[in-house]
């Protein structure tokens, strides 16, 4: 899996605020923000998908 950062760019950063490292995998990022938003849990598994 790919990191956050590695998918997202500088944009990882903004992702922190719901416990989000840049350097974390995104399939346990995508198990992190499924609880608190949803909507960007699926935005950053549809774009690790497309690398």
């Amino acid at each position: 899996m790919p990191l956050v950062v590695e998918v997202l760019g500088i944009h990882a950063y903004v992702l922190r605020r719901y416990g989000v490292l840049p350097d974390e995998e995104v399939g346990s990022a995508v198990a992190k923000l499924k609880a608190a938003a949803p909507h960007l849990a699926e935005f950053l598994r549809e774009a690790a998908s497309l690398q």
